[in-house]
């Protein structure tokens, strides 16, 4: 694929200053603002002079998530501190979010111990009997996250419109569908996409994996992103989230991202 011109590139990135990191419009043309995001985070991934380039790449798409939450969502949420019901259920999350989480985590022993043992439950136990034994995340205190600045997308983005349903559904054990915000949806399938679009570009692993498990090893030795960002396969012993494996059609649509962000870079 060839690379577009010089100038070209540097007027894109001089344009992308302007929309880089802010909220976008969901329901209207965002190509440009979404291939801006894109390209903003491939470059960071691309740059060795930054040691912790994948932990700050995934708190600018945090970052970003939450900038359009603060935008987009307007109605009453119910989810309040002590409240607590989803943060017991399967997460997974790309590997840059985990070395995010992983750089708040460490040197806090108690906290790191309860990885530990939350990650061995979660080894042993195959993906959909989350839904029925249920793994207490071991960031949570008191039913409170004490990492909530550093936690992943997929945790900002479950938010709840009724905290009966909630109780129904983690409690109960009943199948209905998620009381959310109709745009949450939407919104956390955009940031989603540029975040692997970006990895994908980068040449690093852009599929999602269990959390517990994951950030286990990467709190295992000082360098872990570090050996991650340079080829090792440290994560290979982790699930891979069953719905992000083989083709899909979120896939599909990174993959055409990717390949539109590739000759900009």
């Amino acid at each position: 694929m060839e690379r577009v011109d010089a100038g070209v590139r540097e007027q894109l990135l001089k344009d992308d200053q302007q929309i880089v990191g802010k909220a976008f419009d969901i329901a209207g043309n965002n190509a440009r603002v979404i291939q801006a995001n894109t390209r903003h985070m491939a470059l960071l991934l691309m740059n060795p002079a930054i040691p912790d380039r994948a932990s700050r790449m995934a708190a600018f798409a945090e970052e970003l998530i939450d900038a359009n939450i603060t935008q987009h969502i307007k109605e009453p949420v119910a989810c309040a501190r002590g409240c607590s019901h989803c943060c017991t259920t399967y997460v997974s999350t790309t590997l840059p979010e985990v070395f995010c989480l992983a750089q708040a985590v460490r040197g806090k022993k108690e906290k790191h111990a309860r990885v530990i043992v939350a990650a061995a439950r979660s080894k042993s136990m195959p993906q959909l009997e989350r839904e029925v034994n249920r793994v207490i995340c071991p960031i949570l205190d008191n039913h409170a996250c004490t990492e909530y600045l550093h936690r992943p997308v997929v945790c900002r983005a479950v938010l709840s419109t009724s905290l009966p349903s909630c109780e129904r559904i983690f409690l109960g054990g009943i199948s209905e569908p998620f009381a959310a915000p109709p745009s949450l949806g939407g919104l956390r399938s955009y940031v989603v996409i540029m975040m692997r679009a970006a990895l994908q570009v980068a040449g690093l692993a852009y599929r999602n994996y269990e959390l517990t498990h994951a950030l286990e090893i990467a709190l295992a030795s000082e360098d872990s992103e570090q050996r991650w960002l340079a080829g090792e396969p440290i994560f290979d012993a982790v699930a891979i989230d069953r719905l992000d494996q083989g083709e899909t059609p979120l896939t599909k649509i990174v993959d055409g991202l990717a390949n539109a962000i590739r000759p900009t870079i």
